[in-house]
């Protein structure tokens, strides 16, 4: 037919197989084709850079590239989260962003120099891990659970709780806690989640939360016990630990949670094409593995999931930031 141009962007279109426009049809058919970038707003060695460290092995198989993981901390995630918010939407730079960027920051500060929901486009909830219940030894309490609530309930004011600080997940877990079972007890903030073990250990504060990694030679030292997961569920590195729920006490599954985010405007193929690769690692052996030697479960949800689950523990978490009484600054 004269005058008619067949092109690879026009024959993709009309087969339905991509969108209109030439990032789309790039994203299709080379992406990726330079090193990706994944910032992570905490240090080396936590479970932020650890899980998507372990993550970024798998995706430099799959994806035949180069994963660059480049560590960017900062105070509610502001400097690692602005930085991807207002990169150039190709696929390329990316953000492995925990619950504090979309829950935590927002009830914390009065302004962000980005929209925690809006700006971000979720490739996947990539990794969870859940927090235990602990407390010292030094607390004079040999029982389950039942028996330290009642032991605390009956000396009111008398005992504290350590946490990595306020507005921190273990914050709001421990408020929640205290919120739902009537407990009087003090808040003692620290600088960081590796100074809270030592702190319970001396007996500087009586019990808190902990992530399940850092405690196996403190509990076989019997230098502190674990009473509860604060989860839904009963965990694999410690299945014979009750869930909060099974004793009756509501709200306390609040996950530390692992996303991958690209910044709004990144074409649907490329979210796409980058969550398969994360789902197909999420169920790599080697991966399991390593995940469960972290005591962290990983996911692999779909960009639609990962929307909804993400939205969900926001609201969550803002209510929680609410029992804690925490205002913005």
């Amino acid at each position: 037919m004269p005058g008619l141009k067949i092109t690879l962007a026009s024959a993709l279109i009309a087969a339905g197989l991509v969108a209109a426009g030439p990032a789309a049809v790039v994203a299709q058919t080379s992406f990726p084709s330079a090193p990706i970038r994944i910032l992570v707003a905490y240090p080396p060695g936590g479970f932020p850079d650890t899980v998507t460290r372990i993550y970024g092995d798998q995706l430099r198989k799959s994806l035949n590239q180069q994963i660059l993981i480049e560590n960017r901390p900062s105070a509610g995630s502001i400097i690692a989260a602005q930085t991807v918010a207002r990169a150039t939407p190709d696929g390329y730079t990316l953000l492995a962003a925990d619950s504090q960027m979309w829950g935590i920051a927002p009830a914390m500060f009065k302004s962000l120099p980005y929209d925690a929901i809006n700006d971000f486009q979720p490739i996947s909830v990539f990794a969870t891990t859940s927090n235990y219940l602990v407390v010292s030894a030094t607390v004079p309490v040999s029982g389950g659970l039942p028996e330290l609530l009642a032991f605390l309930k009956d000396n009111p004011g008398k005992y504290n709780y350590g946490t990595a600080g306020i507005g921190s997940l273990h914050h709001l877990t421990m408020e929640t806690l205290v919120s739902q079972t009537g407990l009087k007890v003090s808040h003692i903030p620290y600088k960081g989640n590796s100074q809270i073990l030592p702190a319970l250990v001396a007996g500087e504060v009586a019990f808190g939360v902990q992530s399940g990694t850092a405690l196996p030679n403190f509990v076989k030292q019997g230098k502190i016990r674990i009473l509860a997961i604060a989860a839904d569920k009963r965990s694999k590195l410690y299945p014979e630990m009750p869930t909060f729920d099974e004793f009756g006490i509501k709200g306390m599954g609040l996950l530390g949670t692992m996303a991958l985010l690209a910044p709004k405007g990144t074409p649907a193929p490329i979210i796409e094409r980058l969550s398969e690769a994360v789902k197909a690692a999420s169920q790599d052996a080697e991966l399991i593995k390593r995940f469960e030697a972290a005591g962290s479960d990983p996911n692999g949800l779909s960009p639609s999931e990962s929307v909804t689950w993400i939205k969900n523990e926001a609201t969550a978490l803002m209510a929680a930031a609410k029992l804690a009484k925490i205002e913005p600054e």
